[in-house]
């Protein structure tokens, strides 16, 4: 099944701001973050524009947003 990613910060420098890939079945977003070298606890994970977690199981267009926590003040 394909998914679409989206990456900001420094994950969009290195992979590209989208990615469209081919994942397996039952998939979770926790699992695919993590091929691509990217902390679940470090980011927020969107799935078609709603609040995700990294137990969600990704299906065929989803789309997968990850935006990097910022701190400060």
């Amino acid at each position: 099944m394909k998914v679409k990613v989206v990456l900001y910060g420094e994950h969009a420098l290195k992979h590209g701001p989208r990615l469209e890939l081919e994942v397996e079945e039952d998939t979770t977003a926790g699992e695919l973050l993590k091929k691509l070298g990217i902390s679940a606890e470090e980011h927020h994970i969107l799935v078609n524009e709603k609040k995700a977690d990294r137990d969600y199981s990704l299906r065929d267009g989803d789309t997968l947003k990850v935006l990097p926590v910022v701190y400060g003040g």
